[in-house]
């Protein structure tokens, strides 16, 4: 993403009079065609965006990009609604913080007060928790993954408390680290009708989208519900065609939420002055979690708080099925940008900020030399800054507390991060073995000796990597079916070579490598249990760390 030429501040006075359903202002047409550039990938004949730039709570600009049905050829607008995927979540956050003033629930409740279906773990999971998602509850989407079921299953709250009820550990002791987890705001959902008789959809448009004239703006929970002028979402398949890649899950609040951007103009102007929830609502949405041992950390109430050329910014993502979103805030500059798409073949992260650059680019601080994106002219970062060739960094890294395989690898001379395979970010060396990873506000620390690396992000707790060799035993010992009673499913491994393929009850079959012996990793993370005399007995699996150590037996 390239940074556009600086623009004079005054623009901001002469846009923020506009109607937030008015027509474009003339005095914009500059940053208009910026704008126009930036979503150029989008045509007439294919999927695309929605944007907004949102200022004092009123659109400064608003247009759709691309089409929002490739079928009939409807183009996306304004007022087009889009699957707001995981940007839901402060809309659920919001229900539950509402709920507290009213005194119909304590945000350090315990969860099990509401949904006694849940499991006891030990010390309580408190709503606080789940907003913050510092509760170890595993991810759904992981768990029923590993069941075997599609990714377009339409999972209810019937099915999902079922899953949940059948869980025996939890991915981390309660409150002592931060993992993302969906599955805590399904829970958020069924607490908000449970404490308030009324379903999330309805409580939210009664408290929320009426009042504030969101006359667009629903939670989907039936996945045969009609929703008017919406834009589906697509993917392609093995023929490069288009395809359908709508998501058709019946539970929510971790995501269910349609909207338009001319909707969430009127959702951003209730933070800057609450109409819905008043001053105190507005302090609870503010708030960021915290860590038993006392770490503030980024995620609040369904926002994550960061940093953007020396800005402070709140914002939230969300991507399922072929959607895309992206709302930023800046709440010092009373501006934020919308960014929904119907796609996923561009981060609508980055495009919100490339938006926000357009708009604010002569008040932000400049761009760091040393965050900047290298060019083509760039000499190769072929030495880091101690002298050692960048080999000496190289190889597979592996973290024992969250089970996830990351790799650095050389590649014409430059570094490179890679969270799979073929997604990789650019290290650029910034001192004696630390290195920024390009696009992801990610410091990398080597050790010494390079046999650790440590991960610093602002706003989150430090993540420890060790390196690890890949095993050269043979593999027949893995071979076998194995059985998860959390999950009512068997999982297939059988050894290939070098590699395991592990076959689950849906038929897809994975490719796993060896990272170390008794670890192998792919889509999903397996490490083998070994019982007396070292014969294999048991296997853990986890998808990403969201889902950590499913205990599967292997079976005689």
């Amino acid at each position: 993403m390239g940074f556009p030429p600086r623009r004079s501040v005054t623009l901001f006075t002469v846009l923020v009079a506009a109607s937030p359903i008015g027509p474009t202002p003339v005095a914009a047409q500059p940053a208009n065609a910026r704008v126009d550039s930036l979503f150029s990938f989008a045509t007439p004949t294919t999927p695309g965006c929605a944007v907004a730039a949102i200022k004092d709570g009123q659109l400064l600009f608003a247009r759709g990009y691309g089409l929002a049905d490739i079928e009939h050829q409807v183009a996306i607008s304004r007022q087009t609604p889009f699957y707001m995927a995981s940007t839901s979540k402060q809309f659920a956050a919001g229900a539950i913080n509402l709920l507290a003033l009213d005194g119909k629930l304590s945000l350090d409740d315990d969860v099990r007060k509401f949904v006694p279906e849940l499991p006891q773990f030990g010390a309580p999971i408190t709503v606080r928790h789940l907003l913050t998602h510092t509760s170890g509850l595993r991810d759904y989407f992981g768990l029923f993954g590993m069941a075997g079921y599609p990714s377009d299953y339409p999972i209810t709250n019937g099915a999902f408390l079922e899953m949940m009820r059948r869980q025996r550990t939890l991915n981390f002791p309660t409150g002592t680290q931060y993992s993302y987890s969906n599955s805590g705001y399904v829970l958020l959902s069924i607490i908000v009708e449970r404490a308030s008789g009324q379903s999330l959809r309805d409580f939210s448009a009664e408290r929320f989208f009426t009042p504030l004239g969101m006359r667009s703006t629903q939670f989907r929970d039936q996945h045969n519900q009609l929703v008017p002028n919406r834009a589906l979402a697509y993917g392609r398949n093995a023929r490069g065609e288009y395809v359908h890649a709508v998501p058709y899950f019946d539970v929510v609040g971790d995501g269910g939420l349609y909207s338009t951007v001319e909707d969430i103009a009127r959702w951003e102007a209730n933070f800057l002055e609450p109409k819905v929830g008043g001053v105190e609502w507005l302090r609870l949405e503010q708030m960021r979690g915290r860590l038993n041992d006392g770490t503030t950390i980024a995620y609040g109430a369904g926002l994550m708080h960061g940093k953007f050329r020396g800005d402070s910014i709140i914002e939230h993502g969300g991507s399922l099925g072929g959607y895309n979103i992206n709302l930023l805030r800046f709440p010092a500059r009373r501006m934020s940008v919308a960014v929904l798409c119907n796609d996923n073949t561009r981060s609508a992260s980055q495009l919100s900020r490339g938006v926000a650059e357009i708009f604010l680019g002569d008040v932000l601080a400049p761009v760091s030399a040393t965050a900047a994106t290298p060019t083509a002219s760039s000499p190769p970062a072929t030495t880091s800054t101690d002298g050692n060739t960048l080999a000496k960094f190289t190889g597979t890294w592996f973290s024992p507390s969250t089970n996830l395989v990351r790799r650095v690898v050389a590649d014409q001379g430059r570094l490179y991060f890679e969270r799979a395979l073929g997604s990789r970010s650019e290290l650029a060396s910034v001192g004696v073995s630390r290195f920024v990873i390009m696009t992801m506000n990610t410091t990398a620390i080597f050790s010494r000796r390079a046999d650790s690396l440590r991960l610093e992000q602002d706003g989150a707790p430090a993540q420890l990597f060790v390196r690890v060799t890949p095993p050269t035993k043979a593999l027949s010992a893995y071979a076998g079916s194995y059985r998860s009673a959390e999950l009512r499913a068997t999982m297939t491994v059988t050894p290939r070579d070098s590699i395991i393929m592990l076959r689950t009850e849906s038929g897809d079959s994975l490719r796993l490598t060896g990272v170390f012996v008794d670890g192998f990793s792919g889509a999903l993370f397996v490490r083998f249990l070994r019982g007396a005399g070292g014969t294999v007995t048991a296997m853990e699996v986890s998808a990403g760390d969201r889902a950590r150590n499913v205990r599967f037996e292997r079976m005689r």
